[in-house]
Order: structure tokens, then C-alpha cells, then sequence
């Protein structure tokens, strides 16, 4: 028998409040992202890596996991999001096209970033790099230099507010592909899951 929707009501959301339930290979910063978020109507679920499990099969397993295990209502929303700087090389690049594919079979969206979700963060503070190949390094850099200090381990500690958010989604939305399933430039997704959400003010960054 499956548990109770994993809802924590200690946050004051209502009764039929929706889950975004998230599974990601990174164990801090997509987690501490999406806590600065808050709201009655949604609550995020971040799944985050454990035990250096980070390759996509094994973040899509934590997943389908963790929706066997409770019983989640129609309007609940599934994510994997998951960095390409790894997982596009030739030697993992079907795995990767394998579990996008298992993913739609299993009702799971897939947020990708190209080449790493560090760019969605850039995109807060930075029009979208010029430049057609970024490393993590590079994004990472580009996000110190535009706010003096960048840690993967407190990105509570970046200076993230609700116009920041709308920025970053309206840049992120700019420049999408007219059609390509993995990102082969720099690319981020994960506005997707947000942009409906703060378009319409139902969460807001808690700050």
C-alpha cells in the first residue's frame, strides 16, 4: 500500500496543493535552489544525489522510486534534471537518450542544462553567454564575476530575489532550439518548471 502524499504541512500549504517532485545528480545546489521558493499552493521536492549515485539512469531510478512508494494525485508534476557536460561525450550519450525515453513512458519530465545548472544560475545575474562552448569552470566563473563569490555547497548565499528569477527565466525561454531533444550548445531548461509558476505568482523567493 502506497503512503500518504509526502506533503509537509508544517509550511502552511493547502489541502490539494500541487508536488513538484525533482530528482537531480547534484547534492547541494538544486536542492538549496528551490528552497528559496515558497508557497500555499506548491511545495518542491528535491530528491538529491546520494552516495555519488549522479548518472541519469540512477537519478531516474530514485525517481520512479519515490512515485511507487506514495500516492501522488493527477495535478502533481515529476522532473529529472540533470547536467550534459558528462553524459553528452560519446561514451554515455545513448544512456542518456535511453532514460529521456524511459522518462516519457513513466510520465517524468526532463529538464537538461548544457552545460551544467550552474548556467540557469548565471542567468539570474548575466544576459545568456555569447560564447557556442562553456565548461563548468567557465559558468562558474562567469557567476563569481558578476556577483564576487560563488560556492555549489550555499547557493543560499547568492543574492536571488523574484526579479532575478524572472530575468533568468525570461533569458533561459530566449534561447531554446526550435527543436532538439539534448542540448548540444549552452542551454538550460529548468525555467520550465517554473516559468507558469512565477508567471503567475504562485511562488515567490522568500527572502
Amino acid at each position: 500500500m502506497r503512503k500518504k502524499r509526502p506533503l509537509d504541512r508544517t509550511t502552511n500549504v493547502v489541502r490539494d496543493a500541487n508536488l513538484i517532485v525533482i530528482a537531480s545528480e547534484d547534492k547541494y545546489a538544486v536542492r538549496q535552489y528551490f528552497e528559496l521558493f515558497r508557497s500555499t499552493k506548491i511545495q518542491f521536492k528535491v530528491l538529491a544525489t546520494d552516495e555519488g549515485r549522479s548518472a541519469p539512469h540512477h537519478v531516474m531510478a530514485r525517481l520512479d522510486e519515490y512515485m511507487k512508494e506514495f500516492d501522488f494525485g493527477a495535478e502533481d508534476e515529476f522532473w529529472l534534471v540533470c547536467d550534459c557536460d558528462h553524459w553528452i561525450n560519446a561514451g554515455h550519450l545513448k544512456n542518456l537518450v535511453r532514460v529521456i525515453q524511459e522518462c516519457g513512458q513513466k510520465g517524468i519530465q526532463v529538464a537538461l542544462s548544457n552545460p551544467c545548472f550552474e548556467l540557469w544560475l548565471l542567468l539570474h545575474f548575466a544576459e545568456f553567454p555569447e560564447d557556442g562552448k562553456l565548461t563548468r569552470a567557465d559558468v562558474e566563473k562567469k557567476i563569481r564575476e558578476a556577483v564576487g563569490a560563488y560556492d555549489k555547497t550555499k547557493v543560499y548565499n547568492l543574492p536571488i530575489n523574484n526579479e532575478c528569477v524572472k530575468s533568468a527565466v525570461k533569458r533561459s525561454a530566449d534561447n531554446q532550439p526550435a527543436s532538439s531533444e539534448i542540448p548540444d550548445r549552452p542551454q538550460t531548461e529548468v525555467h520550465r518548471i517554473i516559468h507558469d509558476l512565477i508567471t503567475r505568482r504562485i511562488i515567490s523567493v522568500d527572502r
